[in-house]
């Protein structure tokens, strides 16, 4: 009987383990560096090895959806949606997988809030509801993490931006579309911020925010703030970008 076949099996398995943990590390190195593309791909290769494994969908769909959002900023917008695409089927996957996990609702509402982008009409209407039931069930499950209120905030603002001829019609045509305020979206980004200060994108859209308000004055400051405040995510630069073209505006 020749054992070698068996003995070859059981040493790839004991080493995939291992493998699939290396390449996410790897993968991690290239986020840290804001390569996007390159950690997407370490972590398409640790899921080879590991498909059912809880951090390796947590980092494939988070890698997804960053490399999805810097090709919408690059105006890559059909690449950007395929890419989507990938971030909601690695969340839903995890919902299958890890249902009492606060991460999971995280990651739902945050695809589901990108692939909303590309959506019209009724689709959207969907989409939107699926953040705020997922958004607000990854509040309640993981209250110390400032992603859920990030979302949140963009959503509450987005809501409040409808008009009411907008607003009467989608209600009438598309399905019911929930309620928001942007006294609620300055709640949720200000918690944001509470547990990450020096968080860009959040002041970014903590100053949008301010904008449809009115504030004028606190738009500018937090403008100004976040054009001084280090780089820590790939969003920042971009964030920057577009703070100067507000500044110039008011």
């Amino acid at each position: 009987m020749n054992i070698f076949p068996a003995i070859i099996l059981m040493i790839s398995v004991l080493f995939s383990g291992s493998d699939y943990k290396s390449l996410l590390k790897e993968g991690d190195a290239y986020s840290k560096k804001f390569d996007n593309y390159n950690a997407v791909k370490k972590y398409e290769q640790a899921y080879s090895l590991a498909q059912d494994d809880f951090e390796v969908l947590c980092k494939l769909s988070k890698g997804y959806n960053d490399l999805g959002e810097e090709l919408v900023n690059l105006q890559k917008k059909s690449e950007a949606e395929d890419i989507i695409n990938k971030a909601v089927k690695s969340a839903e996957k995890l919902q299958k997988k890890y249902p009492n996990s606060g991460l999971t609702y995280t990651y739902l509402a945050w695809s589901y809030g990108n692939l909303a982008m590309f959506k019209g009409g009724k689709e959207k209407i969907k989409y939107t509801n699926k953040i705020g039931e997922n958004g607000k069930r990854a509040l309640k499950m993981n209250p110390n993490d400032p992603i859920p209120y990030l979302i949140m905030g963009i959503y509450y603002r987005e809501l409040a931006s409808l008009n009411w001829v907008e607003r009467t019609f989608a209600n009438t045509f598309l399905g019911h579309v929930p309620e928001g305020s942007y006294e609620e979206s300055e709640k949720m980004f200000k918690k944001a911020l509470q547990l990450n200060p020096n968080a860009i994108t959040v002041m970014f859209n903590l100053s949008k925010t301010y904008n449809k308000m009115d504030r004028k004055k606190e738009e500018e400051t937090l403008l100004h703030k976040l054009l001084k405040t280090e780089n820590n995510d790939f969003r920042d630069k971009y964030s920057k970008i577009k703070a100067q073209k507000m500044l110039a505006d008011l």
